[in-house]
Parts: C-alpha cells; sequence; structure tokens
C-alpha cells in the first residue's frame, strides 16, 4: 500500500496505546518501504518497466519477504520488551512493523517472496492491477484509521488529499511508468517524498488536534496526546 495508508494505520495504533509516540509509530510502519529505498538506491532490489510502459516491482526478496517483514516486527517486539523494558510499547511496535507486509501482500502483484532466498511461491492479491478499486480501499482504510483515532476534519481532509496525490502512481501501472525506465532512482526517490510528506502532514494536523483540545480546557483524547 501506499504511504498514506501505512501512515494512517500509525493514527490507529497511536489510539491503541497512547503513550506511544506517533512519529515512532509512523516511522515503524514504514520500516520494510524505507530498507527497500536504501536497498533500491544500492541496486540491491530493483524494479522494471515492460515494453507496455508497466511497472513490476520486480526485485524485492530482502525488504519485502514475509520473513523479513514479520520477522522485523518479532524482533523490534524482543527488543522493547526485554533490552529497553518497555513491554507496553513492545506489543504495539511489534505489530505496526510487521503490519507492512501483511498490508503489501493485499496491495502488491505477485512479488513478495516468503523468504528471501526461495524465488518461489510469491504471494500477492494484486490489488494495484485495478487502480481506482485500489485508490477506493485504500482511501476507506484512512478514513477507518481517522475515526478509530478521532481525529479533526481537518486531519481527515490532509489524509485524503495524500490519497488523491497518490493517484499518479497508482495509474502509473497502466502503461505511463516508461520515464522510470531511464532513471532507476526516479522511482525510490519519488516513494521517499510521498513517504516524508506523508509524516510531515499527519503528524502536524494531529498534533494540532492535541494542541486543539488543551486550549478548550478538555482532556486531550487518548489518540491525541503529545509525544514524550
Amino acid at each position: 500500500m501506499y504511504a498514506a495508508a501505512h501512515t494512517s494505520l500509525a493514527l490507529a495504533a497511536k489510539r491503541t496505546n497512547p503513550t506511544a509516540s506517533l512519529f515512532g509509530l509512523m516511522v515503524t510502519a514504514q520500516a520494510s518501504e524505507l530498507l527497500w529505498v536504501g536497498l533500491t538506491y544500492a541496486g540491491i532490489e530493483h524494479s522494471t518497466v515492460d515494453d507496455h510502459g508497466t511497472l513490476h516491482l520486480e526485485h524485492l526478496p530482502y525488504s519485502h519477504s514475509l520473513l523479513i517483514g514479520l520477522g522485523l516486527g518479532a524482533v523490534l517486539w524482543a527488543l522493547l520488551r526485554w533490552v529497553v523494558r518497555r513491554p507496553q510499547l513492545a506489543a504495539i511496535f511489534g505489530w505496526v512493523a510487521a503490519s507492512h507486509i501483511v498490508l503489501d501482500v493485499i496491495q502488491h502483484e505477485p512479488n513478495i517472496r516468503l523468504v528471501p532466498w526461495l524465488a518461489h511461491p510469491v504471494p500477492g492479491l494484486n490489488l494495484q492491477a485495478y487502480p481506482w478499486l485500489d485508490f477506493a480501499i485504500e482511501t476507506a482504510f484512512c478514513i477507518g484509521c481517522w475515526a478509530y483515532y478521532r481525529g479533526s476534519r481537518k486531519l481527515l481532509a490532509a489524509i485524503l488529499v495524500l490519497n488523491v496525490l497518490n493517484l499518479p502512481l497508482m495509474l502509473a501501472g497502466e502503461g505511463s511508468a516508461s520515464p522510470m525506465a531511464h532513471n532507476p532512482f526516479l522511482l525510490p526517490t519519488t516513494i521517499l517524498i510521498t513517504i516524508l510528506l506523508a509524516w510531515g502532514v499527519i503528524h502536524r494536523y494531529a498534533q494540532a488536534d492535541a494542541k486543539t483540545d488543551r486550549a478548550a480546557g478538555e482532556p486531550a483524547p487518548a489518540a491525541a496526546t503529545v509525544d514524550a
């Protein structure tokens, strides 16, 4: 899924555990994608554009295998539980980290390996093949996370705008991705920008909600507690 959906999940996670850092949850939700950006820049993972101008994330065995994605969540849980001694945060950060690969299995074409060293089988429900349906489902998912978080209308509007901004990338899968064939850094840079934009926009409006609650003299909702 795209940055808006993964980042919106951090809002729901924040509601579940108000002591967790919202920014920390947003970074955790995108850990697999950040790994993909780094490995793509390094030339270890790569995408391709076929003769019809359709983009395929053909080789991403490390950042987006089930073993690495779910293992990242398990390792993060163990570190927070047993090393940092923050058991109240361990579960929430662990499942947020693991959520990335689960959501991507729904959205990606079959390109997510079970383990990095086995080329088959490769799960993927290929929601991306139906860009308008993908847009509708990801937008609905974001709205659901916002509703659970109990955010403001401004936060909702910001999330909806972020989803609309994803449309060019979603529609690029229909044959308009040929420019990316000539510049291997174009796609990871674009994805990195969308991640940073989603972080900045959602965090800004979520924190504004918390300030508004305090100014009104009302207890801040659990979801809007300011990060320590």
